[in-house]
């Protein structure tokens, strides 16, 4: 239940961090060239939950960091990183969202962006969650 509980968690601020990325980029395209108009292919509003979804997938790799040394938790966050930045490639080749060099490291920076938020906003969660547990356990002790 965690690890769906997580997923979600992940999709949801995944969606909301890209949109909110896109939103910016659209704004910086606005002001640097003067364009008043925004358009998309009808199909990109979905890819981004898709894209979303897929990316909280691989986040069961650093699910069970139980028992692991420090070298040993850095290389499989390296390796989320990667991971994840292969699924971004990946779909923004397939969905067009880049056709320049330009263009893919805009993304490549708003993915690293985007995957630095998402850890805060997980850990703070987790944290959160943790406090909660650990009140309700001390109550019941403290009644015991």
């Amino acid at each position: 239940m965690k690890s769906i509980k997580m997923v979600v968690n992940e999709m949801f601020i995944i969606s909301t961090c890209m949109m909110i990325g896109l939103g910016i980029q659209e704004v910086l395209i606005h002001f640097s060239s003067g364009m008043s108009t925004f358009e998309m292919p009808w199909y990109i509003p979905l890819t981004i939950p898709f894209t979303a979804f897929v990316c909280s997938l691989p986040s069961a790799l650093l699910n069970e960091c139980d028992g692991l040394n420090k070298k040993q938790i850095v290389v499989r966050v390296i390796l989320h990183y990667f991971c994840l930045l292969f699924v971004v490639t990946s779909c923004g080749y397939m969905f067009h969202w880049y056709s320049q060099v330009l263009e893919y490291l805009v993304i490549a920076c708003v993915y690293t962006i985007i995957y630095g938020v998402v850890w805060l906003i997980s850990w703070w969660l987790n944290k959160r969650d943790e406090d909660t547990i650990n009140k309700a356990l001390k109550i019941i002790q403290d009644k015991e």
